[in-house]
């Protein structure tokens, strides 16, 4: 993607310690426009009885969402692309302009709800598979282009949510892009295929994972060159985007954010092109964000999915009393240069943070596929594939980098892994824990599940993790 590197990345802040705080799609979208952790009312899988586009977002969290107060700020704001899995009807509140994709992710045969007047009114659009006319991540763009015109024209003040499909299966790259990638492999990180050694160290439903066969081998190298080949339109539009902006005059007053809603699995610890999991691979991201100069050019602070509505709140409004119901922090002070940053006399540095995933079954098995495949292939989720973690990353003096996860299955499993030791969790060192650590943990993991607004952004006096000698790292 040489136009994002160009365009955002050479230009603005890349965040090398980026997260999601749950490893699914709708969750973590919600979680996005809220600024919430799943247990403060966004959606906890993606199904509507799952909260995902469900009565209890609707009635609630979606009533307060970063568009609702940008759109009472002054500023126009539009939405163009996938929105919640669930999705399918209406026009969210917060936004003058709305481009909404039906369901989940497609690029053709799919249907667009769209407004212009805030949805007052709304149509239906429904589209076929004729690329120049139906491709989505080009109408969404080309749609976004034209709002943002518009509203420079108008003088206005605005935030656009661009939100492409891509690269989310199905993989379907443009036209001109297929084949351009043939051949690539998908990396074979360390953990990759991972052997019975390690597998047996971990959650039920791991264990149960065959090694990766050379068909399944083969699928993830074909998902691999069609994602990378689906993302040269996403970095065309970039490019379209910000030049856009250049030419207007307007890059300079504009704060662009990339990111994306989750990782993904590639092969790593025998997981085939999916996500769902507590691995490092599933909850880091990208995340770049560009203002022009004067910002740093890369900051390893903690930023979270949650952090995005707070910080286009303190950016919308000119102040950094965010919404009470918000339980992320703004990052904005991350962004400035160590001077400036002083001036602020606050910092967004946290230490730890809560990831959680509620796992989904489609049958009566309690797996996601029914009956489960008796030789233990693939399975991307099951129902006690539920846990709650607490993810620590201390960079300053004695450092700590490390997760601590409990499930909640017939077991009470729980993973705990040193990633300064082992940087791609093969060993499971829950064992090795002292019982003050234990202790610790879990009292700092039930603080977080019931943490809300202030007190997910303030760790209490006491719950501070022991600080071990620094381990040098295994060969």
């Amino acid at each position: 993607m040489p136009n994002l590197k160009r365009h955002l990345v050479n230009r603005g802040t890349n965040f090398t310690n980026a997260f999601v705080h749950t490893p699914i799609c709708c969750p973590s979208r919600s979680s996005i426009l809220s600024g919430r952790y799943l247990h403060n009312g966004v959606a906890i899988n993606n199904t509507k009885s799952g909260n995902c586009n469900g009565e209890l977002w609707r009635s609630g969290a979606e009533k307060s969402t970063f568009a609702v107060y940008a759109k009472a700020a002054g500023y126009t704001t539009f939405y163009a692309g996938k929105y919640l899995n669930a999705y399918d009807s209406g026009v969210p509140p917060g936004y003058d302009y709305w481009y909404g994709l039906v369901g989940n992710s497609r690029y053709y045969n799919y249907t667009i709800i769209a407004s212009e007047d805030g949805g007052n009114t709304y149509r239906t659009d429904h589209h076929g598979d004729n690329y120049e006319n139906d491709y989505l991540p080009d109408r969404v763009a080309n749609w976004t282009l034209e709002r943002i015109d518009q509203a420079i024209g108008q003088d206005k003040p605005f935030v656009s949510i661009n939100s492409w499909p891509t690269p989310h299966g199905p993989f379907t790259p443009a036209p001109w892009a297929e084949h351009v990638f043939d051949g690539a492999r998908a990396p074979r990180t360390e953990n990759w295929n991972a052997s019975s050694i390690y597998m047996q160290q971990k959650h039920w439903m791991m264990r149960q994972l065959a090694p990766i066969d050379n068909a399944t081998e083969d699928f993830i190298d074909t998902t691999y060159q069609d994602r990378l080949e689906a993302l040269l339109s996403v970095d065309n539009h970039i490019a379209q985007i910000v030049e856009l902006l250049e030419r207007k005059g307007e890059i300079e007053n504009t704060v662009i954010i990339y990111t994306s809603d989750h990782g993904f699995q590639l092969g790593q610890h025998r997981l085939a092109v999916d996500k769902r999991h507590l691995y490092e691979h599933d909850i880091r991201v990208p995340f770049i964000v560009a203002t022009g100069d004067g910002v740093k050019k890369s900051s390893d602070d903690i930023v979270l999915n949650i952090d995005i509505a707070p910080t286009i709140y303190e950016l919308t409004h000119g102040s950094s009393d965010i919404p009470t119901e918000m339980d992320g922090i703004s990052f904005v002070p991350s962004l400035m240069v160590h001077e400036d940053r002083g001036k602020q006399n606050r910092s967004p540095r946290r230490d730890d943070f809560l990831v959680s995933y509620h796992g989904a079954a489609y049958g009566p098995c309690g797996m996601a596929e029914c009956p489960p495949d008796p030789h233990g292939g693939w399975m991307p989720d099951g129902r006690n594939n539920t846990y709650h973690c607490v993810r620590a990353l201390v960079d300053r003096g004695a450092r700590r980098d490390e997760i601590y996860c409990r499930f909640e299955d017939d077991e009470n499993f729980i993973e705990y892994y040193d990633l300064i030791i082992d940087p791609v969790q093969l060993v499971n060192r829950y064992p090795d824990l002292g019982s003050e650590e234990k202790d610790m943990f879990e009292a700092r993991l039930l603080q977080l599940r019931k943490c809300r607004g202030e007190s997910c952004r303030v760790k209490p006096q006491g719950m501070s993790l022991p600080v071990d000698t620094p381990v040098a790292m295994e060969q």
